[in-house]
């Protein structure tokens, strides 16, 4: 017998191998809403964040469709229940993607605020304005986000972080996952609250405060994380009219 390659899968991608393999046995009927995140995050025993990633997963394999203020739900018309998405082709989860990002660049804009230069504040306050523009344009592009998170590691003058940012920053570019929760905060009109988070890092880093500096940077990264999270709360937010309609129903049948 050939041996073959263990491998271990993500956790999201466990949850969206056990979801798409229940709507493929009628448990989650097509045309049907899904349970609600929270819902799921506690009957599976995991975070929301691994079902929203589970969620993206279903979706970029044709088996669900979000429509926003209403929820998540099974696709009508779908052939039978496909195999599972290859991890490579899934790309990295955003909220994984997240978690490396708060480890790797808390600690860079620590080492940063101890060194960084004139030249350097004023790249930051250039990535800020374009940042600024982008969001009055309705979000289209990052551009500015990530020239300002590279200027922060440039400020360290270690190509090796660097070269850590901007590999972070690739994964997230090349995801298919963060293209879709991308395309999500868009639909749902959801603006992560990040301007002020970044204008904080730069007051931050001018004091040359490195705790400060790391804490800030922590707390911008974890707000993302929150802000993805409320995406959620939108889609889902047909629920609650459900449940007051169905309230209503009641008081009016007394």
């Amino acid at each position: 017998m050939p041996v073959e390659m263990i491998q271990t899968k993500r956790l999201f991608q466990q949850v969206f191998e056990q979801l798409a393999e229940l709507i493929g046995k009628g448990e989650f009927p097509l045309g049907k809403r899904l349970p609600a995140e929270r819902d799921l995050a506690r009957q599976l025993g995991v975070s929301r964040a691994t079902v929203r990633e589970a969620m993206i997963a279903l979706e970029l394999s044709g088996l669900v469709e979000v429509r926003v203020g209403s929820g998540v739900f099974v696709i009508a018309e779908r052939p039978a229940t496909p195999s599972p998405i290859p991890q490579q082709d899934l790309g990295l989860g955003p909220f994984e993607l997240i978690e490396a990002r708060r480890l790797v660049e808390g600690e860079i804009a620590y080492f940063a605020a101890q060194q960084i230069e004139n030249s350097d504040l004023e790249a930051l306050e250039a990535a800020l304005r374009l940042m600024e523009h982008e969001h009055a344009e309705g979000f289209e592009s990052e551009r500015g986000d990530r020239m300002f998170h590279m200027a922060i590691a440039q400020a360290t003058r270690n190509n090796a972080l660097m070269k850590m940012v901007e590999v972070l920053w690739d994964l997230r570019e090349a995801s298919p996952m963060w293209a879709k929760l991308h395309e999500r905060v868009r639909a749902a009109q959801v603006r992560p609250a990040s301007l002020d988070d970044h204008r904080h890092i730069i007051e931050a880093l001018k004091q040359r405060d490195p705790a400060l500096a790391r804490s800030t940077m922590d707390l911008h990264l974890r707000r993302v994380a929150d802000d993805l999270l409320r995406i959620s709360e939108t889609e889902f937010a047909g629920e609650v009219d459900d449940l007051e309609r169905q309230r209503g129903r009641r008081a009016v049948g007394r």
